[in-house]
């Protein structure tokens, strides 16, 4: 169902007053953990939960305890035993006789305060971002969003809720007992509505209805137990053994489903949202089944929560949370790693300090956490400064890299070898890098198109291989390219003596690899030049091979609009009809009305987006009321969508060819989008007039303008993809632009007339 942001802004609101009020309730009163025991009506100190901080402000077992908070210790007169659990101050008299009031700290507790405060500060904080982030880009494609955000809000609450639990506050005790239940619940629906969208069919099926009546039941049996704590027992087995088998039943949706499809997408499910859940199960639930007593505590356990936000981000939400092999493989080896590590680097701490294995835990999870983070920030770190990592003169990757980036947008073998010779004598710091033509069948020797005198002997240059450099005396010599009749034979040399190492070698046969491919497809790319335009002088037909790619490319066309309406449009159809079935459950004709009035919102929704993908294809008015009408209707959409004001001026255009009125209304199109994305424009003039054998368009911006000479180098699609279009009728195409002076374009196409 799609949630709507009345909805979400309502969620998210409800959610975090609680957690506020949960974390303030933890903030105000310090959990200090105090066990006493009655003798003679007096409170006598049995033990402590932090014995550092009764060290630390000079408690002792025996002082006895007068106040808590200025009152007195609140008990049922038959109770021996009492546990104060959360105080700002206490009164005690010590074993000699003297009264000190002790105030209570969260600065003498600093674990505490990481537990009950900070943590789940920082959790709830990252789940927030996470729902935001999900409702603002990801709500058309993320699969029972409402579910996920659900999932992941009542996670953070309920971590949030421990510290308040732990003092006996009533509404934390209510959400820990049932929150941890309604989590896996709502996890639980979210995979079996994931698995269906992927067409996965389950051995069993999962009643929803079920599971949310045990939820109700615990929740029922806690508010009970407020007021008839016989019941407590009764009910804490029942949630550890509930969250148990939720959990079994979670791994197994999944496993099965792996096992039988072997999706990867399910793996990373699972290591996303089943492990982290898994040290609570292992460590405190079952052993507080079996031998009522945990390994680890409640708060230590949720910790690993902490993975579930973590992970997450580590997969880049949600592009990549579902369909890459590759980012199990990368969380496998960085965890592998990391696990290692950490565990080492604890290994040498535990060995030196001889710290709490508590404590232990804590540096263990941090370190790998951090490693972990570590190792992705230094990846995305290296590839965004992979041009600046190194130093030019040591990093011959980047030599390579460099050299290529400079080159490969060349068009002609002359150009492409000048650029060559310039980038490698530059990297190199040498004086003279020459290129030589060999001719295999009479041994001349060709530099710059002119015959040259042969500066090695014609036997070393035939017995020299594609790639291969040899050093004789001071000059390097190498074979960059070869065919049947020629060698391009490399040379370099210094003024001074001159000696390449062996990385500088090693890179040098690998940018000689390189060139030798692109000498070879530039050479293609000419002859292909040059036939086309002989076809075109001679008035042929096109090759058949022309016709073939041609063909190719429309079918490629067809199969990418194929694909985004699969994954648009179909699959929100069958979402719809999902929620059409579901409709039919409902019982009560108000709420039928209103799920009705959605869906008919939805499908408005769907009929907007399709219309949008047909007019993309062929703009609709063209063909049945000519250009005027098609262009009128271009110039109100985006008068809608742009933050400029548009000014234009169109004639009638009459020409023979039929393809001219597409011509210029893909043109203006693609004009008026550019003005769009770049311009920052206040308004665009058009011009469309009519010339005897064709027309006339100028376009006109006062934005930001651009430096044409750059924009060449980028490659501009946009304007590349014009100017080829114009220049495919044999039209004349004029850009002038720059930097804050706006954009001016004249096109100019006449029936008959070339303007090369």
């Amino acid at each position: 169902m799609k949630i709507n942001y009345k909805t979400f802004l309502f969620t998210i609101t409800s959610y975090t007053l609680v957690i506020v009020y949960m974390l303030s309730f933890s903030f105000r009163f310090p959990l200090i953990g105090i066990e006493v025991e009655r003798v003679h009506n007096d409170w006598i100190i049995k033990s402590f939960i932090y014995p550092e901080w009764a060290d630390l402000n000079k408690v002792e077992r025996g002082n006895i305890i007068l106040e808590v908070d200025n009152k007195a210790i609140e008990a049922r007169n038959d109770s021996m035993q009492y546990s104060i659990r959360s105080a700002n101050s206490i009164l005690l008299k010590d074993t000699l006789g003297n009264l000190r009031t002790i105030q209570i700290n969260y600065s003498e507790l600093p674990n505490q305060f990481l537990h009950v405060f900070i943590i789940p500060l920082v959790y709830f904080l990252i789940n927030l971002a996470i729902s935001i982030y999900l409702y603002t880009y990801k709500r058309t494609s993320f699969q029972s969003l409402n579910i996920f955000i659900l999932y992941i809000l009542t996670v953070s609450l309920t971590y949030s809720s421990v510290g308040a639990s732990t003092q006996m506050d009533r509404l934390g005790m209510f959400i820990m007992s049932n929150g941890i239940i309604l989590s896996l619940i709502l996890l639980i629906h979210f995979l079996s509505n994931y698995l269906k969208s992927l067409n996965i069919n389950l051995t069993f099926k999962v009643n929803k209805r079920f599971l949310y009546g045990i939820l109700c039941t615990i929740c029922l049996l806690t508010l009970f137990e407020m007021f008839n704590p016989v019941i407590i027992p009764f009910n804490t087995l029942l949630i550890l053994v509930t969250f148990c088998v939720l959990i079994l039943c979670a791994i197994f949706m999944l496993g099965i489903s792996y096992i039988r499809y072997r999706k990867q997408q399910l793996l990373l499910l699972f290591l996303c949202l089943i492990v982290p859940f898994l040290p609570f199960v292992l460590l405190y639930i079952l052993p507080m089944l079996l031998f009522n007593h945990f390994i680890v505590s409640s708060s230590v356990c949720a910790l690993f929560l902490l993975f579930i936000p973590i992970s997450l981000l580590l997969v880049n939400l949600p592009e990549r949370l579902f369909d890459l092999d590759y980012q199990i493989t990368k969380i496998r080896y960085y965890s592998l790693f990391s696990l290692t590590l950490a565990g080492l680097i604890c290994a040498g701490i535990f060995s030196m300090m001889h710290i709490d294995l508590i404590d232990l835990l804590y540096i263990f999870l941090f370190v790998f956490i951090l490693l972990v983070v570590a190792l992705y920030f230094k990846e995305k770190m290296d590839y965004a400064n992979r041009k600046l990592l190194y130093s030019p003169k040591g990093d011959y990757i980047h030599v390579v890299h460099k050299t290529i980036e400079r080159i490969i947008k060349v068009t002609t073998v002359e150009e492409l070898l000048d650029r060559f010779t310039e980038e490698l004598s530059q990297q190199l710091a040498v004086s003279d890098v020459n290129i030589y033509i060999h001719s295999i069948v009479d041994g001349t020797v060709i530099k710059n198109d002119l015959p040259s005198a042969p500066v090695f002997n014609s036997n070393t240059i035939e017995k020299l291989r594609l790639g291969e450099i040899k050093k004789i005396g001071d000059l390097y010599i190498g074979c960059l390219h070869e065919t049947l009749d020629q060698k391009y034979i490399l040379t370099i040399e210094d003024k001074g003596k001159i000696y390449l190492k062996r990385e500088e070698l090693l890179c040098l046969e690998l940018l000689i690899i390189y060139i030798s491919n692109f000498i070879e497809n530039t050479h293609l790319v000419e002859d292909l030049f040059n036939q086309l335009d002989s076809v075109q002088k001679l008035g042929k037909q096109y090759p058949s091979w022309l016709r073939k790619f041609v063909w190719i490319k429309l079918e490629d066309e067809k199969y990418q609009l194929a694909q985004e309406l699969h994954d648009t449009i179909l699959q929100e159809q069958i979402h719809l009809i999902r929620e059409i079935d579901m409709i039919q459950d409902k019982r009560i004709p108000t709420e039928i009305q209103q799920l009705i009035q959605q869906q008919r919102e939805y499908l408005v929704e769907l009929n907007h987006q399709l219309r949008y993908y047909c007019e993309k294809l062929k703009p609709p008015l063209l063909e049945m009321q000519g250009l005027q009408a098609a262009l009128d209707r271009l110039f109100a959409e985006i008068d809608q969508r742009a933050d400029f004001s548009t000014i234009f001026e169109i004639e009638d255009i009459a020409v023979e060819n039929a393809e001219i009125p597409l011509l210029i209304y893909r043109t203006v199109q693609e004009l008026l989008n550019n003005a769009i994305k770049h311009s920052q424009a206040t308004y665009v003039k058009i011009q469309l007039i009519s010339t005897l054998n064709g027309f006339e368009l100028v376009y006109f911006d006062n934005g930001v303008g651009c430096d044409l000479s750059e924009n060449e180098q980028k490659n501009s699609m946009g304007l590349q993809g014009i100017k080829e279009r114009i220049y495919a009728y044999n039209g004349f195409i004029q850009i002038e632009s720059a930097p804050d002076e706006g954009m001016r374009v004249h096109i100019k196409i006449e029936e008959g007339n070339s303007y090369d």
